[in-house]
């Protein structure tokens, strides 16, 4: 009965624009630094996709491919997780990052792709 309807509402979802954070909540040159490697050597941008900051179409990956355990893709009917948006992420600055929750601080998240790619290369 919704089926048809669905595209509809994620077109509205994401036309709903994030929250700016106020300025105090970050340090602007820190913030233009993490930019250029989000872009570049960390490669973000390549499923986290600006300006939306998620990526577009059929957005899911194996566990496998993110470096983490199955358990809450096997909960989907695919067994898959969705790239998550990142617009308004400091909305969630309280209850961990990521899917579930599981790192703590951002510092966390990147640390895990750091030593998941490094192990993907060598």
């Amino acid at each position: 009965m919704v089926s048809d309807k669905l595209a509809a509402l994620q077109f509205y979802q994401l036309s709903i624009p994030s929250p700016k954070p106020p300025d105090s909540t970050y340090d602007k040159a820190a913030a233009q630094r993490g930019m250029v490697v989000f872009n570049n050597k960390a490669k973000c941008a390549s499923c986290h996709v600006p300006p939306l900051f998620t990526e577009p179409g059929w957005n899911t990956h194996k566990a496998s491919d993110i470096g983490i355990d199955d358990f809450q893709a096997n909960r989907s009917p695919d067994s898959t997780y969705v790239t998550q948006g990142l617009a308004g992420l400091w909305t969630h600055m309280k209850g961990g990052f990521y899917h579930d929750g599981r790192f703590a601080t951002l510092m966390d998240v990147i640390n895990h792709y750091n030593d998941f790619k490094k192990a993907r290369i060598d």
